[in-house]
C-alpha cells in the first residue's frame, strides 16, 4: 500500500475516533453551533425562506449537509438530520482536505521524495485551528475544502471548474471572494508566464533582500495583462462572472454581512497583519527557522553602524508604531469570552502593559523578515505581491481577532514554501499533535461554569 494511503486511513480513523469523542460528551449544539443546526434543520424540513438574524454568512454549509442529509431524512429527519450527522458533514471535509493538500504538495514540489511529501500531507491536515473544527459544525472546514480545491483546480488549468468551486467557498464564507480573486490573480499570472517565457513577470526568486526595482515589474505585468487582454478575458471568464454575481449581492443584500450587522462592521484593523505574522511564524517556526536567520540576526545587532538599510527599518517601525497607535481595535467580544485562546493572549500579553504592543515590533519585524524571505525565495515577486494583497484585503477590515480567519492565509503560506526535510517535518508534527490533544482535552474534559449561567456548561475552544 502506497503511504499516502495509509496516513489517509490513519487519518479518516482518528477523525472518526475524535469525532465519537466530541459527540458524547457534547450532544448538544455548542456555541454558534445552535444557530446553524437550527438553520440546517429548517433546511431538511424543506424549509429555505426562514433566516436566523444571528447568521452572518451566506447557506452554503446547510445546502451541502441538506444535499447529503435529505435522502435519508426523508426517513427520520430527527435521526439523520441530527446535530451528529450535521458535524459528520465536516468530517467529509476533513477527509476532503486531505487528498486536496495531497495533490497540491504534488503539483508545487513534484520532485520532492512521495513519502515525504506523504508525511508532510497528513501534517498539514492536521494543522490545529482548522483541524479542531471538524467536529463541530461550523463553516470554517468547508471554507477551507472549497477554497484550496478551487486553487488547486486553477493550477491544473481546469478554470471554469475553479471559478465554480470558488463560488461555492463564497456560499460558506463571504471573505473568500477574495481568495478567488487571489486564484485570478495567480492564473493571469502563470498563463501570461506560459505565453511570455522570456518576459521578467515571473523571476524565480524575489530577492528583496539585495534591493529589488518594483516599479517596471508591475508596469510588465499590467502591459502584458493589456495586450493579452482578450485572451485571459476568453478563458478567465468564469472568475469574472463570480465576481460579477458577488457585486450584485453586495448591492441587494446592502453589504457584505448577512446579519448581526452591528458586531461585523468593517474596520481599519491594520495589526491583524501583524498577529498574523505572529501566528504563522509560531506554527511554521520548525520550518522556517534557520540557523542563517540567527546568525544574521545577531551580526546586525553587533553592528549597529547607521546605513541605508537599518535606516530603512527605523523608518517602518516609525510606521508601524504609528500604526498600532491608531489602528489597534479591541472587539468588545475578545474580553467578554473567556472560552478562546485570543481571551488570555489579550489578557495576558496585549493587557499587561499599555507598552507591550509597541514593544513587540522587533518581533513583528523579526517574523515577518523571515516569512518573506522564505516564500520570496520560492515564488516571484508578483505572486508575493498578489499573495499579500490577498491578506490584507481578508483580514484587516475585520474588527474582531479570530485565529479562524488565518486558516487559508496559513496553508497557503506553507504550501509554498519550501517544503522541510524528515526531521523538521517530524518537529512540526509532534507540535501540531501536541495541541491538537492539548485543546481536545480542555474542551472535553475541562468543563466550567459561568456565574450568569450556573446550569450550563462552558467549553474551551480555538
Amino acid at each position: 500500500m502506497k503511504l499516502q494511503y495509509l496516513f489517509l486511513i490513519i487519518h479518516t480513523i482518528i477523525l472518526i475516533i475524535v469525532a465519537y469523542l466530541v459527540n458524547d460528551y457534547v450532544p448538544d449544539p455548542y456555541m454558534d453551533e445552535v444557530f446553524h443546526v437550527s438553520q440546517a434543520k429548517q433546511y431538511c424540513e424543506g424549509n429555505y425562506y426562514d433566516w436566523n438574524p444571528k447568521l452572518t454568512t451566506p447557506p452554503g454549509l446547510y445546502l451541502i449537509s441538506n444535499l447529503i442529509l435529505r435522502p435519508l431524512s426523508l426517513l427520520s429527519t430527527r435521526y439523520f438530520c441530527s446535530t451528529n450527522f450535521l458535524r459528520a458533514t465536516n468530517v467529509l471535509f476533513g477527509i476532503g482536505l486531505y487528498l486536496i493538500l495531497w495533490k497540491l504538495t504534488i503539483k508545487l514540489h513534484p520532485f520532492q521524495d512521495r513519502d515525504l511529501l506523504s508525511f508532510n500531507t497528513l501534517t498539514l491536515s492536521i494543522f490545529p485551528v482548522g483541524w479542531f473544527y471538524n467536529f463541530l459544525y461550523y463553516t470554517d472546514s468547508g471554507s477551507t475544502f472549497f477554497v484550496l480545491w478551487s486553487y488547486l483546480l486553477s493550477i491544473e488549468e481546469r478554470y471554469w471548474m475553479s471559478a465554480l468551486v470558488g463560488g461555492i467557498s463564497v456560499l460558506f464564507r463571504q471573505t473568500n471572494i477574495i481568495w478567488v480573486c487571489f486564484i485570478l490573480g495567480t492564473s493571469m499570472l502563470a498563463l501570461l508566464s506560459s505565453s511570455n517565457k522570456r518576459s521578467n513577470v515571473r523571476g524565480r526568486k524575489m530577492t528583496y533582500y539585495r534591493g529589488i526595482n518594483i516599479r517596471p515589474k508591475i508596469s510588465g505585468f499590467l502591459t502584458l495583462v493589456s495586450k493579452n487582454f482578450i485572451k485571459l478575458l476568453t478563458i478567465l471568464c468564469s472568475y469574472f462572472l463570480i465576481l460579477l454575481s458577488f457585486v450584485i449581492f453586495l448591492k441587494w443584500n446592502g453589504g457584505i454581512v448577512l446579519g448581526d450587522k452591528s458586531n461585523h462592521v468593517a474596520v481599519l484593523h491594520i495589526p491583524q497583519i501583524f498577529y498574523f505574522i505572529s501566528f504563522t511564524t509560531i506554527f511554521s517556526v520548525p520550518i522556517i527557522l534557520k540557523v542563517e536567520h540567527v546568525e544574521r540576526l545577531f551580526n546586525g545587532i553587533l553592528n549597529l553602524r547607521l546605513n541605508r538599510k537599518r535606516l530603512y527599518l527605523f523608518i517602518i517601525a516609525i510606521i508601524m508604531i504609528f500604526v498600532i497607535n491608531n489602528f489597534t481595535y479591541e472587539h468588545p467580544f475578545l474580553l467578554s469570552d473567556n472560552r478562546h485562546y485570543t481571551f488570555y493572549i489579550w489578557k495576558d500579553i496585549y493587557q499587561r502593559h499599555y507598552l507591550i504592543k509597541y514593544l513587540l515590533i522587533p518581533a513583528y519585524m523579526i517574523g515577518g523578515w523571515i516569512l518573506l524571505e522564505s516564500i520570496a525565495l520560492r515564488q516571484s515577486f508578483l505572486w508575493v505581491l498578489i499573495y499579500i494583497i490577498a491578506v490584507c484585503l481578508s483580514l484587516i477590515p475585520s474588527p474582531l481577532l479570530e485565529f479562524r480567519y488565518f486558516i487559508i492565509p496559513y496553508y497557503i503560506f506553507r504550501l509554498h514554501i519550501g517544503q522541510p526535510d524528515g526531521l523538521r517535518l517530524f518537529i512540526e508534527f509532534l507540535i501540531y499533535a501536541a495541541v491538537n490533544a492539548q485543546t481536545e482535552h480542555l474542551f472535553l474534559e475541562e468543563p466550567f461554569v459561568w456565574f450568569s449561567e450556573i446550569h450550563k456548561w462552558q467549553r474551551f475552544m480555538w
